[in-house]
């Protein structure tokens, strides 16, 4: 209840689960905190196989969940193989009438760009949540970021479902967003969102929902001091972000 509190007092429209670190007991007693809280929910998962994924399923089924966000824990050598996988957990989201994207992100499937860009052109169907910092980390993008990663990325953007607010560096995930020697990539993140909201919006219909997480994870994805401690306010940081992100909507 403290969490939804807060969560709900800041202003946000909703909460995401993470089933990597939300046990069944949790979820089960959230459930009826989102329609007191008046917030709508997601489920963020890291299924191993497409029997997990029914699992997943059934969790996200339970708190009304407006989509499940796929960190898929299987290494398919080839971009066909993953194709297969990918292909499967599509289908039970139909199944279950919910939802299903990848996130891009870090030692999952969809870990580097150019396999991913891969998996695009093999199921055109796969839509993503676009976690644009595990790129910027993985392939070490230049500053500024030229143009042929700009094409890749951008290809990334426009099949954007959904969008999550962590900025990166070229050698950090996640940094202090009011830093001065972050402007570039904190302006970058927002020109790619941006580019992301208008591609959404040309695609879906007038009455979709665009979910965008401003999700800034714990230790060790932010810096910190030698007392093990983030360097900065990660929830003020999130205010920050989502005031910024509705000002980018509102145009």
């Amino acid at each position: 209840p403290e969490i939804f509190t807060m969560v709900a007092e800041g202003g946000y429209d909703g909460i995401g689960i993470d089933t990597g670190t939300n046990d069944e007991a949790t979820v089960n007693a959230a459930r009826p905190l989102f329609k007191q809280f008046g917030l709508g929910s997601l489920v963020t998962a890291f299924p191993d196989s497409v029997e997990s994924m029914k699992r997943v399923l059934d969790m996200a089924a339970t708190v009304d969940a407006r989509l499940v966000c796929v960190n898929a824990k299987v290494f398919p050598f080839t971009p066909q193989e993953g194709a297969g996988f990918v292909t499967d957990c599509l289908a039970l989201g139909r199944e279950w009438d919910i939802p299903v994207y990848f996130e891009t992100h870090r030692l999952t499937i969809t870990n580097d760009l150019l396999y991913t860009l891969q998996l695009m052109e093999l199921v055109p169907e796969l839509e993503l949540v676009c976690d644009l910092s595990h790129y910027v980390v993985s392939r070490e993008l230049p500053e500024p970021v030229d143009d042929f990663w700009q094409s890749l990325m951008l290809q990334v953007i426009e099949r954007g479902a959904g969008f999550q607010g962590r900025v990166a560096t070229r050698e950090q995930a996640q940094v202090p967003i009011h830093w001065p020697q972050h402007k570039y990539w904190y302006d970058q993140f927002c020109e790619w969102w941006a580019t992301g909201f208008a591609s959404w919006r040309a695609r879906k219909p007038d009455d979709a929902t665009l979910n965008f997480l401003c999700e800034l994870g714990p230790q060790p994805y932010a810096l910190t001091g030698p007392d093990g401690y983030d360097l900065v306010d990660r929830w003020q940081e999130g205010l920050d972000i989502k005031q910024r992100v509705r000002e980018i909507w509102a145009t």
